[in-house]
């Protein structure tokens, strides 16, 4: 298990690392020990906001969809982690990884592929990542989740394929609440690029 070693000496390059880096670093080490067993994992959940938002939220732990919960399992074991509760613990790094499902509440065609050093990560699509927020803020009530899926929406709001996420809705609270983050990113532009013209004077 050379390839094992050398995972377990990555992950121990890590412990000055940012709380970030150590998650991404991570992520992207169990990514690349479950691809050659067909196993892709995709991040999802707070990791796949941080990373949407460029840190701007933060998290605490890797939330991963993926198939293959047993190899996995033995994956995380031999990686020094341990099964506590529904999550995965490296002390020592101050990780902790859970799987909430083996099926992505999205679109496969829409993952996100990241280049980490000379590894690889995959993240749940942007729309999807903004469908599950939206849907937080209006059955859970959740004011962060509004505040991120927003922010979200605001700073793809040129490259996001509304025509998927307005498809997509599974009530008409969603519908309604999504109409209000749209309209509050229009006029939040319209400001933008009103102080933008007033600086070129």
């Amino acid at each position: 298990m050379r390839n094992m070693q050398k995972a377990k000496e990555a992950l121990e390059q890590l412990h000055d690392k940012s709380k970030f880096e150590k998650l991404i670093q991570t992520a992207a080490i169990i990514t690349e020990l479950l691809l050659p067993h067909n196993i892709r994992p995709i991040i999802v959940g707070g990791l796949s906001v941080e990373i949407y938002t460029l840190n701007g939220y933060t998290t605490q732990d890797i939330d991963f969809v993926l198939n293959g919960y047993d190899l996995a399992s033995e994956v995380f074991a031999s990686l020094g982690f341990v099964k506590l509760g529904k999550n995965w613990v490296h002390a020592d790094l101050g990780v902790s990884v859970e799987i909430p499902s083996n099926f992505l509440a999205g679109d496969y065609d829409k993952i996100t592929e990241l280049s980490i050093a000379d590894r690889t990560v995959y993240v749940i699509g942007l729309e999807d990542i903004i469908l599950d927020r939206l849907r937080a803020a209006v059955h859970w009530k959740s004011g962060e989740s509004r505040e991120w899926g927003y922010r979200m929406l605001l700073m793809y709001f040129e490259e996001l394929d509304l025509d998927y996420i307005q498809g997509r809705f599974e009530h008409s609270l969603e519908e309604n609440e999504f109409n209000l983050w749209i309209n509050e990113a229009i006029q939040e532009k319209a400001l933008i690029a009103d102080k933008e013209k007033g600086t070129d004077h």
